[in-house]
């Protein structure tokens, strides 16, 4: 968990701390560290709200969309954000309650939010053979392709683009 104490904030509202953590928080079965999460970040508490700004930087471990295989993605992600305490905002905002400031949620949404639509592992990934799932990146299969002019129904749309 990345948790932060913010007593001291609290009682000097205005002043600024530093927080660094390093490390691979447990954020959910979705996200896979292939190297520890470096998370630097300054707070404040302002009328009992804490904004914090920062950055991290981390590699994911995932899987290419297109292919299956195994593959490492780069995350840095800078944020700003304002965190209210338990009550005075909607639920839709970062929100915290006593003395710690957990950012687990705030690092799970960036990481989620900085993920590029299609994770592949190379632009021009092939991926698999939709008849016998072999790796086109490895080879050809020699399957003849499923959409041949005579059984695909939009074929007759080819000449008119």
């Amino acid at each position: 968990m990345i948790e932060i104490d913010i007593r001291e904030a609290l009682k000097n509202e205005g002043k600024v701390y530093i927080f660094q953590y390093e490390g691979a928080p447990a954020l959910g079965e979705d996200i896979s560290f292939a190297k520890p999460l470096e998370f630097n970040a300054e707070y404040v508490a302002l009328n009992r709200n804490i904004s914090v700004r920062g950055k991290f930087e981390t590699v994911l471990n995932t899987v290419c969309d297109r292919c299956l295989d195994d593959m490492e993605m780069e995350i840095a992600y800078r944020f700003d954000e304002t965190i209210f305490r338990t009550g005075t905002q909607e639920e839709e905002e970062y929100t915290y309650e006593g003395d710690v400031l957990s950012l687990d949620k705030l690092v799970y949404d960036a990481i989620i939010l900085s993920l590029p639509h299609r994770l592949l592992c190379r632009e021009e990934c092939r991926g698999i053979c939709p008849t016998c799932g072999q790796n086109l990146n490895r080879g050809s299969c020699g399957c003849k392709p499923e959409d041949t002019d005579e059984t695909n129904p939009f074929a007759k749309l080819k000449g008119l683009f």
